[in-house]
């Protein structure tokens, strides 16, 4: 135990011990009921710093899909990954660096990094249909096919995106996406929700002005 607490502390892994506190603290609140726990309405927006669209959105967003955070929370996936970090480095250092050498030990987070969010990936994906299903029970609402709205996240496209409808007494932000072979539909687009998918609890939904015809001279 000693010699486990010694690597703990230690230069190589003592960074990730310490983030190991604040995640801890977090679900300590939860547990206390100190903290409001809002699992499923986490509005992640793929916005640029300028608010536009950017190439860091569309790799942050493609980051949170690999890692199933578009259908987990957020913060678990960030506790399995800091977990498994933490982990995988310090095996890394029992194995590879006895020496307690810095180059060795940035060279085995690094790599721990890339392994921790491979498997996190495969840690995290059979809990997804769960979190759908009490998706489906948080989201007791009337019906929303058929009604308009706005883009709030930098783009809907194929895959993913959420729309903000209105409704009385306080507007939905829904998980959307177009349809299939459709062009995706940039941030403050108005739109029509035309589908839902029950399966997936997302909405299907097109630009307004691709339901206007065009006028005749």
């Amino acid at each position: 135990m000693k010699e486990i607490w010694n690597l703990a502390i230690s230069p190589q892994v003592l960074p990730l011990t310490l983030l190991l506190v604040p995640v801890a603290l977090y679900w300590l609140l939860n547990l206390l009921g100190t903290l409001d726990l809002d699992f499923l309405d986490v509005d992640i927006d793929a916005d640029g710093p300028d608010g536009g669209d950017s190439s860091g959105g569309h790799w942050f967003h493609g980051a949170l899909r690999f890692v199933n955070a578009t259908d987990v929370p957020l913060m678990f996936v960030l506790t399995v990954l800091v977990i498994l970090l933490w982990a995988c480095t310090m095996i890394g250092n029992v194995w590879f660096d006895a020496s307690q050498s810095g180059l060795t030990g940035g060279l085995i987070m690094g790599v721990s990094l890339v392994a921790s969010v491979v498997m996190t990936r495969y840690v995290v994906a059979p809990l997804k249909p769960f979190f759908r299903m009490l998706r489906a029970d948080d989201e007791k609402h009337p019906p929303v096919v058929g009604r308009t709205g706005l883009v709030r996240t930098a783009w809907v496209d194929e895959r993913t995106g959420q729309v903000e409808i209105e409704m009385q007494g306080a507007p939905l932000l829904l998980n959307a996406k177009v349809a299939t072979g459709t062009l995706s539909l940039p941030k403050n687009t108005e739109v029509i929700v035309i589908a839902h998918d029950a399966d997936t609890g997302i909405y299907i939904v097109r630009s307004i002005s691709d339901s206007i015809p065009p006028q005749s001279l």
